[in-house]
């Protein structure tokens, strides 16, 4: 709970106070099946109130080797875009996205730990 509560911080810090500037004044949804070839990789993937927030749940090394990753690495890639307003949300997105992408590595990597445990 704690960490879910640090997140959720962690996210709100990072999140401009006002966000309605670029919210559509239509009530129609936009189609969530087809990327926007014209998106502003300067604005946000998704507004925090699309997001569904759920437990991960990892040892405390794995956590800090992910935190140090997103934090050293993938926003200093981003930077190199000119990206300097990465939500966690955003973050945990992409992460999830990418798991659900390569199913074989996720298995892999669980076969791995149980193999050294």
């Amino acid at each position: 709970m704690e960490a879910q509560s640090r997140q959720q911080d962690d996210d709100d810090d990072l999140e401009p106070e006002t966000e309605s500037k670029s919210e559509p004044t239509t009530s129609e949804p936009e189609p969530e099946s087809q990327p926007d070839a014209t998106g502003d990789i300067h604005e946000t993937a998704f507004n925090y109130d699309e997001a569904k927030q759920s437990p991960i749940y990892a040892r405390p090394s794995t956590w800090d080797e992910y935190d140090d990753a997103l934090e050293l690495d993938i926003e200093r890639s981003l930077r190199k875009q000119d990206v300097r307003n990465a939500s966690k949300r955003e973050l945990h997105d992409a992460t999830l996205r990418l798991a659900a992408e390569n199913p074989e590595l996720v298995a892999e990597k669980l076969l791995e730990a149980r193999r050294q445990g």
